[in-house]
């Protein structure tokens, strides 16, 4: 009997520590996830390195276009709601982009009006997803028109999950 009692004080302890492990957030269970959006904690600042592919258009934007791979820092901030990138455009480290979080897709946005390779361009959006670490970024033209100019994959500067 003082077995049996012994083997259930056992568990009990164990389930109470896992519990409070997984509440404090030093453990992720991933209990009942079935493809949902990941839970993430949108406070302080998210740094990450990007390694991308940068495609960069010529006069006219028209291909072929020079492409480079290159390390690419950015920031998301979520007390301020901004973030930036080492970019070319409208944001940069300098010039920060409105910070929209929804589940695992973070999106900078910025918008512009000017000219530059013989278009208008309008805006500017950096999409980051933290389920998978995929980096995008693309220009809004005038006409409706889209220009996707870099893509790659980050992942966080201390090495923690998103």
């Amino acid at each position: 009997m003082s077995k049996l009692v012994a083997i259930l004080t056992g568990i009990v302890i164990t389930i109470v520590m896992v519990a409070a492990a997984h509440f404090t957030g030093l453990i992720s269970l991933n209990l009942g996830s079935s493809g949902k959006p990941g839970k993430y904690k949108n406070k302080g600042v998210l740094e990450v390195i990007c390694d991308v592919e940068i495609s960069r258009p010529g006069e006219k934007l028209l291909p072929p276009f020079e492409t480079s791979r290159l390390p690419l820092p950015a920031i998301f901030n979520f007390e301020e709601g901004t973030g930036a990138y080492a970019g070319e455009y409208t944001i940069s480290m300098n010039r920060k982009g409105t910070l929209k979080a929804q589940g695992d897709l973070l999106e900078l946005h910025r918008p512009a009006m000017f000219k530059r390779h013989g278009v208008v361009i309008i805006g500017e959006h950096v999409t980051l997803d933290r389920r998978t670490g995929e980096f995008k970024q693309w220009l809004d033209l005038d006409g409706g028109k889209r220009l996707d100019l870099i893509q790659g994959t980050c992942k966080r500067t201390d090495n923690a999950p998103f």
